[in-house]
């Protein structure tokens, strides 16, 4: 049990690690999109998604490690990845609306804006997703909850 503790330890951190440089490669890759106006805003924005994916890096594993410790299928998985997705789409609707009251609808901007603040995040969070999703598939034992020692004391 312990071997199987270790594994998914383990696998929680390589899932974070693998998942920034994906999410911090996606920000470097799309960096590389011309920029249409002012330029600080574009930086300004390039910069919130970085920080999006180092705080998903470590928040992700976080909250799968807390799922996995309650249920150990992949509906929980997914459930967990709702969880961490919802607030990037609530927040990217909002300032989506907010931009398109006070500046207006311009699409190249907004969907520049989508690929440099909100993708990386969002990379971040599937790609951990499915390298959970490998680890605890069909045959893949995870370990249980530890017992509480009543529940020791009840079987003895």
């Amino acid at each position: 049990m312990q071997r199987a503790y270790a594994r998914l330890l383990v696998t929680l951190v390589v899932a974070g690690a693998l998942s920034c440089l994906a999410g911090l490669l996606f920000t470097q890759i799309i960096a590389g999109v011309p920029c249409w106006g002012e330029g600080l805003a574009c930086n300004i924005d390039q910069a919130v998604g970085a920080y999006a994916v180092l705080i998903y890096a470590v928040l992700g594993p976080i909250i799968f490690a807390v799922t996995l410790g309650i249920a150990q299928n992949r509906r929980a998985l997914a459930g967990a990845t709702i969880v961490l997705l919802a607030p990037l789409v609530v927040f990217f609707f909002i300032s989506s609306i907010e931009s398109w009251r006070y500046v207006g609808f311009d699409g190249y901007s907004e969907w520049r804006k989508f690929l440099v603040t909100f993708m990386p995040p969002i990379l971040t969070v599937l790609v951990q997703s499915l390298v959970l999703r490998v680890v605890t598939g069909h045959g893949h034992n995870v370990p249980d909850p530890p017992r509480s020692t009543v529940e020791q004391l009840s079987q003895k």
